[in-house]
């Protein structure tokens, strides 16, 4: 049975079509909504969080986006992508798939209730019931493993919510899915007693999203990797966030305070990383800072 999806009344009226519908002829126009709209059904039909592709594995093509859309000529849909993705109507994944923002608009309802493929809704009105996709259970299991028994129920239950979160990002990123199983909690609650944050995790992810993105470490773009013993070294790796400053524009005291977060309290990489970018430090001075932060 198709997917039946329902769509905002006013969907259209948004600024982001406006400026779309502004910005393209009448051809273009046309081929935008049979791309947009194409995505749209092709979501529906996986139902995981508006995620679009053919083999999780691999790019979404061109050529299978002009099929789906019923377009000649397949040259002409990446221009149609980029529309839509400058007016926020698409995004990209690092693993060559793409995304219907805002999904939570989107709502997949339950088949048995419409005639059609598409019920148009008002927002301002109680909206229909959202089919779920398959999930797996992220509370903490009746047998809690012995690695997890430290933790109180209110603990378990919140680390399970936190993991099914990166995991939701990590699909997002990669096209791949995983399931909230107790061994990637145990790995992420390793990762949280060494005090390294969920954002340190996400720059873990869209590093080795990119860096293994087409080649033979494709296949290690998962939990049991990204989160296990290399993840201090992959964090190392990775480029610094946009908004850390270089070395030479901080005083050297924040600088090594910054350092240390970032190598989540190893003070060898701390050593490391300081000697690559030509700080001197010692390592009773790194101990110091170490204590300072409470680690």
């Amino acid at each position: 049975m198709e997917p039946m999806l329902a769509i905002p009344i006013n969907l259209f009226q948004e600024p982001g079509w406006i400026q779309l519908d502004k910005a393209t002829t009448k051809i273009q126009w046309r081929n935008i909504m049979a791309v947009w709209n194409a995505l749209l059904f092709h979501a529906a039909k996986l139902n995981h969080a508006g995620l679009v592709y053919k083999t999780r594995d691999q790019p979404l093509a061109m050529l299978t986006i002009a099929k789906w859309a019923k377009i000649t000529h397949s040259e002409l849909i990446q221009p149609l992508l980029h529309l839509l993705q400058t007016n926020q109507q698409i995004s990209a994944t690092a693993a060559g798939h793409y995304q219907i923002c805002h999904w939570e608009r989107f709502v997949v309802v339950d088949a048995d209730n419409y005639a059609g493929l598409v019920k148009f809704y008002d927002p301002k009105q109680p909206q229909p019931t959202r089919t779920p996709p398959p999930q797996s259970t992220t509370g903490p299991t009746s047998v809690t493993p012995l690695a997890l028994q430290k933790y109180t129920p209110e603990q378990r239950t919140k680390l399970a919510a936190t993991s099914a979160k990166i995991l939701a990002y990590l699909q997002q990123q990669s096209g791949k899915q995983f399931e909230n199983a107790v061994a990637t909690q145990q790995l992420l609650a390793d990762l949280f007693d060494s005090k390294v944050t969920v954002k340190q995790i996400k720059q873990v992810i869209d590093w080795k999203c990119k860096d293994w993105y087409g080649g033979d470490f494709w296949k290690f773009v998962r939990p049991q990797t990204l989160f296990g013993p290399k993840f201090k070294q992959y964090l190392l790796e990775a480029p610094p966030p946009p908004h850390v400053q270089p070395a030479a524009q901080l005083t050297r005291a924040q600088y090594l305070r910054d350092l240390y977060q970032l190598s989540c309290g190893d003070v060898a990489m701390v050593l490391a990383r300081a000697a690559d970018e030509q700080v001197e430090v010692t390592k009773t001075e790194v101990e110091a800072i170490g204590h300072e932060l409470g680690y």
